[in-house]
């Protein structure tokens, strides 16, 4: 099995091609697991010796320091399959395609997720969610490796879904796929909203620009874009890390940004927002050090 491992390893993996911020950088050892029988043996191997590792999906709401860290792609667990009005779905299944496929099917309760890149996995990981749709709403069951390297699953109840976050911020889990739940309505219907929020967004945030998404997570009150616009941080740049002129709660890359330029811009507005507003502003994305 540790042949088949060393098999799934790459090295020296190009960092630009593994997150949509696309920084530069590169990433020392990278793990291409083919199902998740060959995701859960290189996880276990991990858990063996006790060394860290980091599960990378399809990068959308993820910044990467250095490269250190050994990183487990979850971009070929990609089948999915629907039966009725439920879909199953491997961890790295791409959300915009379940968003399309329910679509065609006139299957509703996930139009929200419409323009949201990554994967299920990612969603189900930060409970992603837009006009006033999560997608803790659609989720039925998880199937998860544990810490001793054992399956599991796990229904909705045991994933402690709250605002931009689950279980697996804080417990040592992985998912491998999952079970959603949708409603049944009509392909017109699901199409017209799912086109309407789509147009919604690329009206209002920065679509065309490599980022990560909203950087930060909405305070109690209030909105984090509108306290960085407030804090006059519009437009604020180091290097190649950009405050979108669009929409103040993304960050964009407009041109070989470093994980250097990001945390000075990341510290720059945290800063100025707490200093004017009393407002410390937690990250929505995942930080890998």
């Amino acid at each position: 099995m540790q042949a088949e491992i060393a098999d799934q390893e790459m090295q020296g993996v190009d960092l630009s091609h593994l997150t949509t911020f696309r920084m530069s950088g590169s990433v020392q050892k990278l793990f291409k697991p083919g199902d998740v029988e060959e995701f859960t043996e290189i996880i276990k191997s991990f858990l063996k010796v006790g060394k860290n590792f980091k599960v990378l999906g399809g990068g959308s709401n993820t910044i990467i320091r250095n490269g250190k860290l050994p990183l487990i792609s979850t971009s070929k667990l990609s089948k999915f399959k629907f039966v009725g009005n439920y879909v199953q779905a491997q961890v790295g299944v791409k959300l915009s395609t379940i968003v399309k496929e329910a679509e065609k099917r006139g299957l509703s309760g996930i139009e929200f997720a419409s323009g949201i890149p990554g994967t299920i996995g990612g969603a189900i990981f930060m409970n992603s969610g837009a006009f006033g749709g999560e997608i803790s709403q659609c989720v039925e069951k998880v199937t998860v490796v544990d810490e001793n390297g054992i399956l599991n699953e796990l229904d909705t109840s045991k994933l402690d879904f709250a605002y931009r976050s689950s279980i697996f911020h804080n417990q040592k889990m992985w998912i491998t796929s999952c079970l959603l739940r949708l409603n049944y309505s009509t392909c017109e219907k699901v199409s017209e909203r799912t086109q309407s929020f789509l147009e919604i967004k690329k009206r209002t945030q920065p679509l065309a620009m490599p980022s990560v998404g909203c950087i930060f997570k909405n305070p109690k009150s209030g909105y984090a874009a509108q306290l960085i616009d407030a804090a006059g941080l519009k437009g604020f740049k180091v290097g190649g890390v950009k405050v979108s002129e669009k929409h103040a709660g993304f960050f964009v890359n407009v041109g070989k940004a470093t994980f250097e330029n990001f945390e000075m811009v990341y510290n720059e507005v945290f800063k100025r927002v707490r200093d004017k507003f009393g407002v410390e502003l937690e990250p929505e994305i995942t930080i890998i050090w």
